[in-house]
């Protein structure tokens, strides 16, 4: 009887001790991800923060280049049209001669 409750207790002794080592192991992960949780902030907050104002500078860009393309195509309308009506106007005149 006496040999079963000593390998009871060394399989309960074993058993606590995987318990303890997993709890260690645990603890140690948890501490390797915050430090690698505080390693990617100090990376990514300000990598995020450069990518989201280009980004932004990109589309403000955009919409100045957009609107300065925009007015020189109805620049460019306002031009053939005046020119239409000057040669219009030309070939009217040289029918009414």
């Amino acid at each position: 009887m006496s040999e079963v409750l000593d390998r009871v207790r060394r399989e309960l002794d074993a058993m606590r001790a995987r318990v303890d080592h997993l709890r260690v192991q645990a603890k140690l992960g948890t501490m390797e991800l915050r430090y690698a949780l505080d390693d990617l902030r100090d990376t990514f907050e300000p990598t995020y923060e450069r990518a989201r104002r280009a980004a932004q500078e990109v589309v403000e860009t955009g919409a100045r280049e957009s609107r300065a393309i925009a007015e020189g195509v109805v620049a460019g309308w306002d031009e053939l049209r005046r020119t239409y009506r000057e040669h219009a106007d030309r070939a009217r005149d040289a029918d009414e001669r």
